[in-house]
């Protein structure tokens, strides 16, 4: 059972647990020892495990975690904060991360220092309906919402680059138009006519004509 101070006995000594793991309802936890004397403390409900010890063999000893005596509550609710800005700060960003904080929160840190991370190499419009997506099917951690960043960022890149061939092809479509409006030079048939006159006195005249319009 779990003291008020946070703590458990085993065997005469005390092992500390981290704050908070008393809540005053008589919680029970359970103890394992495995293979190189380590305790193993598990929650008796859940199976979730707690905290780990090295097994001390005298009496009356306090084993203790200097991390258990810190709040982490405070620092995490201030980085699932700043995560969820770069979300868009919305209800959704805040229900993604506490559902995370939720079922993984021993590795909430490291998990929302993947989610910071792959949000900040991302378009705003593709953090957004990856967001959407693992709402809507429950994939709550941050490996399927990497995953999920990637499917929708390749998605974008590939309708770019199809934007970007339709408006080659409507630049060379305009080309194409302009150059059907282009008429080839034409002259009077009189001017042949003459030329085939040779007797007429305005030959050389005709052919000089021929040449000013060629």
């Amino acid at each position: 059972m779990v003291r008020k101070d946070n703590t458990l006995v085993y065997l005469s000594n005390r092992y500390s647990l981290p704050l908070g793991t008393y809540n005053g309802n008589d919680r029970q936890v359970k103890i394992t020892v495995i293979t190189g004397d380590v305790l193993v403390i598990t929650d008796s409900d859940t199976g979730k495990e707690i905290t780990r010890h090295r097994l001390c063999y005298e009496k009356g000893q306090l084993i203790k975690n200097i991390n258990h005596s810190r709040d982490r509550s405070k620092g995490i609710a201030a980085y699932i904060e700043q995560v969820a800005g770069m979300l868009g700060d919305s209800t959704k960003a805040q229900k993604f991360l506490g559902e995370i904080r939720l079922r993984k929160s021993r590795y909430i840190r490291d998990q929302l220092q993947l989610i910071r991370q792959s949000a900040v190499e991302n378009d705003p419009s593709v953090i957004t309906k990856a967001l959407d997506y693992c709402l809507k099917y429950r994939l709550y951690s941050a490996a399927d919402f990497k995953d999920s960043l990637a499917y929708f960022q390749n998605n974008l890149a590939a309708s770019t680059k199809q934007n970007d061939i339709n408006t080659e092809i409507k630049s060379l479509e305009t080309i194409d138009l302009g150059n059907r409006k282009i008429k080839p030079q034409t002259r009077d048939i009189k001017v042949y006519q003459q030329v085939m006159n040779g007797g007429c006195h305005g030959t050389d005249n005709s052919v000089k004509a021929i040449h000013e319009n060629t």
